[in-house]
């Protein structure tokens, strides 16, 4: 039976593109910078760097560095507040969490703020981990480092963990640890031709129940 299950952040249980895209734009804007492509929900998922590198088209350190203090100010302190919740997340995460399933987090956003985020929405108690992509530098790069960690750490046959997240690289991070994955319909990523997406947080619950 799938006891643990693992979600992806943004795009999955929040709205952040908002805030977010808001905010490059003020820190490209701060350091007098065009960007090299669309301000668009696109640019939600990768690690922060990875978008800088993509917004700014500079791999200068310093100026990455620059923007990356810049962007880090203006959302941690905040504009990460303003994310909302997808329709129906909160009601499905109370009722896993009520039926014993175990909750737990893998983002590519930074820890501070998914964790602002997380308590001004009032879901302190529902998640046993978050892991993000800066709580553990020394032991992963990237998503699928991440999943592996997680599981270890929390004794978690893979067999018995889904990961549930929006993108196809959220796919590509499950499947690199064996992990079942759950595409969502929203979000920012696209899943056309997908066997079995899901539709709603309900149906994410009812197909959990079953599983």
């Amino acid at each position: 039976m799938k006891r643990h299950v693992l979600f992806d952040f943004d795009g999955t249980l929040v709205d952040s593109a908002p805030a977010i895209l808001a905010c490059f734009s003020s820190m490209l804007k701060a350091h007098g910078l065009q960007a090299m492509c669309p301000i668009s929900a696109s640019l939600i998922g990768p690690p922060l760097r990875q978008t800088l590198v993509t917004l700014s088209g500079s791999s200068d350190a310093a100026l990455l560095d620059a923007l990356s203090a810049s962007f880090k100010d203006i959302y941690d302190s905040e504009a990460c507040l303003e994310t909302v919740a997808y329709t129906g997340c909160q009601a499905a995460l109370e009722q896993l969490h009520e039926q014993g399933f175990i909750l737990s987090i893998a983002t590519n956003k930074r820890l501070l703020p998914t964790q602002r985020i997380i308590t001004a929405l009032g879901w302190q108690g529902l998640f046993r981990d978050v892991y993000a992509s800066d709580s553990y530098p020394d032991r992963y790069t990237d998503k699928t480092g991440m999943i592996a960690a997680l599981l270890e750490d929390g004794g978690i046959a893979a067999l018995s963990a889904i990961y549930i997240g929006d993108t196809a690289a959220d796919g590509r991070a499950a499947a690199a640890n064996s992990i079942e994955f759950w595409p969502v319909d929203w979000g920012y990523g696209h899943f056309a031709g997908h066997k079995q997406p899901l539709c709603s947080p309900q149906q994410i619950l009812e197909r959990l129940v079953r599983a």
